[in-house]
């Protein structure tokens, strides 16, 4: 993050002058910017520090004013709006699975119904979960849960037992 630009110091600076009559030249206005790299200012918080200063106190005002007025305005500062993220219910069972058939439809992907004789049933699926035998459908074994050890089919067919199949059918 870098500091003030040269227009940005002269403003503050102004606006100091403004208060105590000061006249800084080229060196206060480098000092004064090397405070604000350090600092991390931004224009309106050194501004800010400048009214705030004055309005206080009556001491003559110094860079190191202004980083503690910002340093003290950051700690207590609330959030960002952007930095809150607004909380929203779960989606609902239904609104999931148009989203997912909007977005397989928008890939290309087709999602075909299985039947008694679809080719695949006459593989073993080589799916390392599932390794279902011939005529079996493919799926998965929980591993978790009240429900675990249950058998679930999936719809479709594991990608390795299709491959296994076109592969047989392209041989013949």
């Amino acid at each position: 993050m870098t500091g003030l630009t040269d227009e940005e110091i002269r403003a503050v600076l102004a606006t100091c002058m403004g208060y105590d009559n000061r006249r800084p030249g080229e060196l206060n206005r480098a000092a004064w910017q090397e405070a604000s790299e350090i600092g991390r200012w931004t224009l309106g918080e050194a501004v800010e520090a400048v009214h705030h200063h004055y309005v206080t106190r009556t001491d003559f005002l110094m860079p190191g004013h202004v980083t503690q007025h910002i340093r003290a305005n950051r700690r207590t500062a609330p959030m960002p709006a952007e930095r809150q993220l607004p909380t929203a219910p779960p989606a609902e069972p239904e609104r999931v699975r148009e989203a997912v058939t909007a977005i397989a439809n928008a890939l290309g992907w087709t999602q075909r119904a299985t039947t008694n004789e679809d080719p695949e049933l006459d593989h073993v699926c080589p799916h390392e979960r599932c390794r279902a035998g011939k005529h079996r459908p493919c799926g998965y074994r929980l591993t978790r849960g009240t429900h675990q050890g249950e058998w679930r089919p999936i719809h479709g067919y594991h990608h390795s037992r299709t491959q296994a199949a076109r592969q047989e059918t392209n041989r013949a």
